[in-house]
């Protein structure tokens, strides 16, 4: 076949193979650069274009090639048959150039091996893939989910973005190999101003992942990358195109990328299960927007994520999360106060709740913590509260509530170190949170370690100047610390019972008795609390009077605080010094069995509607 015998020495002739070699290698690079640019620019369509673009040019290199004429070798000097030594009269031959073609090609080609050899050495990591190891030992492992973008800033979708950093968080949170950090502390971070590594270091990680997400109609965009802080580095990046019901397999898929870039325990990211998700929209979007309202820990805040978790099972009555977030609301506005609830009311709907949760997802790690929060508050037999607390941290380790809550159990049961140790858990989780730091104080008040309560009180204030609760703390540490002035100075007007009880200490006998009668003239003119507010005036009057070492006083306003809520007075303030001069008193003893006898019957028909 001579055609073909011609077209083959042709093609040889003008080094079309080595031009299509080079420019295949040479595409290749080019490629790679491209698709890393892309992730570090979080620009996910340059490496398309670059595809396309690298596609066209093939044809037209083969082209070039075609084209490109040769001049033609003297055929007797190919087949050697003229052999003879150069004479003076001629010139000697040209010395073979060291840039020509071939050579050229042939030096891009061994560079297209070098680096693909170093990329399989891992000396060049290639595209996105996390196959750089970074997480070297256990504290390596830990990461903090910045709050997502709201790309066009619109405030009816602000919910979105803001359940999706959430859900992300919630999902990596599931795996015990990793440290994560907290939404609290995360949005608390995003208004510091900080550079990655400064929020890296800030909040004691090694990895932060951020991104974005984008709206249009019924189709979402969610952007989402993974940075070594100390290096900058992006360790893997994506986006994710679909309708709003593909949420939580966009979420699952990005929560398993990052655990798999950080550790091996892939398997810690639980696959949502159906009782936990729902098919429809509405619900869910409900039940984001309650997320994003409790969140912020407000009275109008919670009352809005009532609102909405209700409205979301309205649409899905077997959405187990959407229960399990009503179960939480009802359970911290026990604590926080509910506008026109008591504290029993608000005990038998979170009950109600919770336990709905659990009946429709046996892994509702949030329906086991507010059950295991209602009944501790309700000093239910401690062995069941501690089991769902501990099956909440098997289902969600990094929960940062759930270890502090815990920690207030075991203080209870006045295994203070232990509880200690949950605490500090729960504030290496979430360092930004103020509560974290008062939840500290509270049980280092009651363990004794009044330094420690003082700092952690402090602590709060500095996150939070504008809250009260801490100087509630850092008073009744420098009292019981024996520190009066501090006392006095730290309260600044706030908190007259506690004011009281530090005049009564410096010798003010008179002077505290009369801020007393000044507080009772606050109160409504019926006989028992008639708001949250009320209560803790009538919680306050009864520590005064077991100060001064008063039991029937005492019991006396303590049965009326108890009469709005079993939660008046914890367990941790009467098991404080606060109550030691009446505390071995027989009468005060029996008075405050019968009362506690009382509340729990008083739980126990609230329940039983």
């Amino acid at each position: 076949m001579p055609g073909l015998g011609d077209l083959i020495r042709e093609v040889h002739r003008r080094s079309i193979w080595w031009a299509l070699g080079a420019y295949i290698a040479v595409s290749w690079l080019v490629f790679e650069v491209i698709q890393q640019i892309s992730e570090s620019a979080d620009q996910p369509w340059l490496p398309n274009v670059a595809l396309v673009l690298l596609l066209i040019g093939l044809p037209i290199v083969i082209g070039t090639a075609l084209v490109r004429d040769r001049p033609v070798e003297d055929a007797n000097e190919t087949r050697g048959q003229v052999s003879s030594a150069p004479t003076s009269a001629e010139p000697a031959p040209a010395r073979v150039a060291l840039f020509n073609i071939r050579n050229t090609i042939t030096a891009v080609l061994l560079l297209a091996v070098g680096v693909l050899l170093a990329m399989n050495a891992g000396i060049w990591p290639m595209g996105g893939d996390a196959d750089t190891e970074v997480a070297t030992t256990p504290g390596d492992a830990s990461v903090v989910v910045l709050p997502m973008d709201n790309i066009g800033g619109r405030e009816d979708v602000a919910y979105l973005s803001e359940g999706i950093t959430e859900q992300i968080t919630a999902q990596l949170a599931k795996v015990p190999e990793l440290k994560v950090i907290s939404r609290t502390s995360a949005e608390t971070v995003t208004g510091y101003n900080l550079t990655i590594p400064e929020i890296a270091d800030r909040l004691g990680v090694e990895h932060v992942v951020e991104g974005s997400v984008q709206l249009f109609g019924d189709q979402i965009r969610v952007t989402a990358q993974l940075i070594h802080a100390a290096t900058d580095e992006h360790l893997w990046a994506d986006s994710y195109d679909g309708q709003l019901q593909d949420l939580f397999a966009l979420q699952e898929d990005i929560a398993i990328q990052v655990a798999s870039a950080l550790t091996s325990a892939v398997g810690g990211v639980r696959e949502i299960k159906e009782a936990s998700r729902t098919e429809d929209p509405e619900a869910y979007e409900a039940y984001l927007i309650g997320k994003s309202h409790l969140h912020t820990r407000s009275t109008d805040g919670m009352l809005s994520a009532i609102e909405s978790f209700e409205r979301s099972i309205a649409q899905d009555p077997s959405y187990a999360p959407a229960y399990a977030g009503l179960a939480m609301t009802y359970g911290l506005f026990t604590g926080y106060g509910h506008p026109g609830l008591d504290g029993y009311e608000l005990y038998g709907r979170g009950m109600e709740m919770a336990n709905r949760a659990i009946e429709l997802d046996e892994d509702a790690a949030e329906g086991y913590a507010a059950r295991g929060y209602l009944e501790n508050r309700a000093l239910a037999a401690a062995e069941p509260v501690e089991t769902d607390f501990q099956r909440a941290l098997e289902l969600s380790p990094n929960s940062a509530d759930v270890h502090g809550w815990y920690g207030h159990l075991l203080t209870r049961e006045r295994r203070y170190d232990e509880g200690l140790a949950e605490s500090e858990i729960g504030i290496q989780l979430d360092p930004l949170a103020p509560g974290r730091w008062v939840g500290q104080a509270l049980d280092a008040v009651a363990s004794r370690r009044y330094d420690l309560a003082a700092r952690g009180a402090q602590q709060a204030l500095a996150l939070e100047p504008s809250l009260t609760s801490p100087r509630f703390y850092q008073g009744i540490s420098h009292l019981l610390a024996r520190r009066i002035d501090d006392c006095l100075n730290v309260l600044e007007g706030t908190f007259p019972g506690v004011q009281a009880m530090c005049q009564h200490s410096r010798g003010d006998e008179a002077g505290a008795m009369q801020t007393i009668d000044s507080l009772k003239t606050t109160l409504n003119s019926a006989t028992d609390p008639q708001s949250h507010t009320e209560m803790m005036v009538y919680r306050d009057i009864a520590m005064f009077y077991a100060w001064i070492g008063n039991a029937d006083e005492s019991l006396t306003w303590l049965e009326r605080a108890f009469s709005w809520s079993h939660d008046a007075v914890g367990s941790e303030l009467i098991d404080s010094g606060i109550f030691d001069r009446v505390s071995e008193d027989p009468n005060f003893q029996s008075g405050l069995q019968r009362m506690q006898a009382r509340i729990r019957e008083r739980l126990r028909q609230v329940l039983a509607r």
